[in-house]
């Protein structure tokens, strides 16, 4: 569940990249040193690479087969030399603190405003996230 939830509101809205060669991409000339940059949003969300991406889905990792899986195309913590060194530990606290507030209230959003993203630096809800905490 949690590794499906991040691709769909990662937390960096993009990330720059220096491109070291100067070679031909889709078409284009990108000269040496070039700055690349790249977002985990439209990444995540391009239906060229993901089946219904715009939907959370937390079964598409079991159905899909490791060696379709778009191990390069899953950033919600970049990838590569530059991952963030807190991807371990954020992919194991993020299902832990979600049992731990389940287990004492129930979640809604029944007649809650949708968020609507906005970026920044950071991903965001433009008006911010709402949700009803009911004690069990």
């Amino acid at each position: 569940m949690s590794r499906d939830a991040a691709p769909l509101s990662p937390r960096a809205n993009d990330g720059a990249r220096g491109w070291q060669t100067g070679e031909v991409f889709r078409g284009r000339r990108v000269p040496k040193n070039s700055l690349i940059i790249i977002s985990p949003w439209y990444v995540q969300r391009h239906n060229r690479i993901w089946e219904r991406p715009d939907e959370f889905d937390p079964l598409r990792w079991q159905e899909m087969p490791a060696a379709d899986c778009q191990r390069q195309a899953f950033l919600p913590f970049s990838s590569g030399p530059r991952i963030c060194p807190g991807a371990g530990f954020a992919m194991v606290e993020r299902p832990y603190l979600l049992a731990r507030i389940v287990q004492k209230y129930r979640l809604s959003c029944k007649d809650l405003p949708v968020p609507q993203p906005l970026a920044h630096l950071t991903l965001r809800a433009r008006s911010g996230i709402y949700l009803r905490f009911d004690p069990r």
